[in-house]
C-alpha cells in the first residue's frame, strides 16, 4: 500500500485552516514561512489496515513498515525529512521515533494514531489489532455457473459473492482474523487477466472495480464477477478466480482458494 500526497485542493484547504489556527495562536509569521516549517500534515494512508498482536505493523509484502505522513510548507511544497512524531491515542501499542508501531500488549480491538509536528496534528487513522491468520477457506460455491444475458444487462450479468473466510487458531478454535487483505486474481485458459480486462471484472459491494478486499469482523472477504457479455470472446467460457492471503509475506494455509465460474449464454425465450 502506497502513501499518496493529497490533491492540490486538499492542500490549499488544509493550509488555509492551519494558517487561521496559527494566527489565533499568535504564531510567528517568519517562522511559518520558512521552507522547513510544517504548516500542513497529510496522513492519508497506512502501511496495512491491521497489525498482528505482539508484532510490528507491516506492509502487504510482510516487511516491517513505519507510519508515514507527508508534511508541507507554506508554499505547498513537500518537506524532506520533516520533524514528525506519531502518537497512539489508545493503549496497547508503542510507536518509536522512526514511526514503527508494535502491538505490545493489546491483542484485539482498534487503536487510533495521529501524526504531529509542533502545534499541528493530523487527522486520526485507525489500525486493527488482530491475531495471526492460519487458514483461508471458501465460504461460497467453488464451482458455479453464470447464465448471462446478451445483449449485456448489468443487473443480471453479475455473480453472487465469491467469498472466503480468514481465521487464526485460538486454543484449537478457528477465530476470525480481522483487517487482513485478501487478493483476487482472474484467469482464462491459463492466462492471467489484467485488472483492466474488458470482458470480465471483479467488483466490490459499491460496484467499483476491485481485486482486493479487507476481512471484516467475521474474517470474511468477497468480490463479485461482472461479465461484459457484448465483449466475451466465446459464447461459453470459464473463468478461474484465485483468492489469496499472506502473513509476513508468506501465503496463509489454504491459499489460493480456487473458484471456477462457468459462463453460459442465457437461452432466448
Amino acid at each position: 500500500m502506497r502513501t499518496h500526497a493529497p490533491s492540490p485542493g486538499r492542500v490549499v484547504a488544509a493550509l488555509t485552516t492551519l494558517f487561521a489556527a496559527a494566527i489565533v495562536a499568535g504564531a510567528c509569521t517568519n517562522a511559518t514561512s520558512a521552507p522547513s516549517a510544517v504548516v500542513a500534515i497529510a496522513f492519508d494512508t497506512l502501511p496495512y489496515p491491521a497489525v498482528v498482536a505482539h508484532d510490528t505493523l507491516r506492509d502487504s509484502s510482510g516487511k516491517a513498515a513505519p507510519l508515514k505522513a507527508v508534511a508541507y510548507n507554506s508554499d505547498g511544497n513537500v518537506i524532506e525529512k520533516p520533524s514528525i512524531k506519531y502518537l497512539a491515542l489508545d493503549t496497547g501499542v508503542v510507536i518509536d521515533a522512526a514511526g514503527y508501531l508494535v502491538a505490545n500488549t493489546r491483542t484485539s480491538g482498534t487503536v487510533r494514531v495521529v501524526a504531529t509536528s509542533n502545534y499541528l496534528q493530523s487527522v486520526t487513522r485507525t489500525i486493527v489489532v488482530t491475531l495471526a491468520p492460519t487458514k483461508l477457506v471458501a465460504t461460497s460455491k467453488v464451482s458455479d455457473t453464470l447464465f448471462y444475458a446478451s445483449p449485456d444487462v448489468a443487473a443480471t450479468n453479475i455473480t453472487a459473492p465469491i467469498s472466503v473466510k480468514l481465521t487464526g487458531d485460538v486454543s484449537g478454535a478457528a477465530t476470525p482474523t480481522v483487517g487482513f487483505l485478501v487478493s483476487y486474481q482472474l484467469s482464462r485458459g491459463g492466462v492471467v487477466l489484467s485488472a483492466s480486462d474488458s470482458t470480465v471484472s471483479l467488483f466490490d459491494d459499491a460496484g467499483r472495480v476491485s481485486t482486493v478486499d479487507t476481512t471484516a469482523a467475521d474474517g470474511a472477504a468477497s468480490r463479485k464477477l461482472r461479465v461484459w457479455a457484448n465483449r466475451l470472446p466465446f459464447l461459453s467460457d470459464s473463468i478461474i478466480i484465485l483468492a489469496s492471503a499472506k502473513n509476513r509475506g508468506v501465503a496463509v494455509a489454504g491459499s489460493p482458494v480456487r473458484f471456477v465460474i462457468h459462463l453460459r449464454r442465457k437461452s432466448a425465450r
